[in-house]
């Protein structure tokens, strides 16, 4: 009996041995991430205001890391082995901030993360964010609604939508990141001098 069990032992370890090398370990997912600009004022001198920039308001498939091309207008499908090191809007989220601190025209800016005191607030909707397919040309869609509030009154005191299209080399994935940082840029950029505009006339 003791002998038996002994030879089934040695069989259980040998097949679960086996089974361990036999299954392929998956690849790891390439986790990308928008490409920035160098750090430069923008602005001569900060307006006296705290903003909060709130992650945008997204829905799926928007709303998850997955990195979307568009081959028809009715379909969306993901580039394999590869995601946003966030969801996309927190990916666009910190890219904002990022260049609204970079223009040194805002006394300070944080985002729905932190836990301090702001007087004013940016609301943003993300309904779009991904690489659209026409033919043989590619090319990224971004599309924006934002949405300046004061936190007292709550009252609206800017409204704007952007909707960006910038060409892609190609549908590889890194035509398509190059792509995405490109719009994102123009986004933060125009963003940036549409907020500083609006916070200057509202004082």
């Amino acid at each position: 009996m003791n002998t038996g069990l002994a030879r089934l032992a040695v069989v259980t370890t040998v097949l679960t041995t086996t089974a361990c090398t036999v299954i392929p370990r998956p690849e790891p997912p390439r986790v990308m991430s928008l490409a920035g600009v160098p750090s430069q004022a923008t602005f001569d001198q900060a307006l006296p205001v705290n903003i909060r920039v709130v992650t945008p308001l997204a829905s799926d498939p928007v709303d998850s890391s997955s990195i979307l091309i568009k081959p028809t207008p009715y379909e969306f499908l993901v580039y394999k082995k590869a995601r946003w090191r966030d969801s996309s809007p927190v990916v666009i989220r910190d890219h904002l901030a990022q260049h609204l601190r970079n223009s040194q025209g805002f006394r300070n800016i944080v985002v729905d993360t932190s836990a301090a005191t702001t007087g004013l607030t940016l609301l943003t909707e993300l309904s779009a964010f991904h690489v659209d397919q026409k033919s043989n040309e590619y090319q990224v869609t971004l599309q924006l609604h934002a949405e300046l509030t004061g936190n007292r009154s709550s009252e609206s005191l800017c409204i704007n939508n952007w909707a960006i299209e910038e060409p892609s080399a190609g549908a590889d994935l890194d035509s398509a990141v190059e792509a995405f940082s490109r719009a994102g840029n123009l986004l933060a950029y125009e963003l940036t001098e549409w907020l500083w505009s609006c916070v200057q006339q509202a004082q």
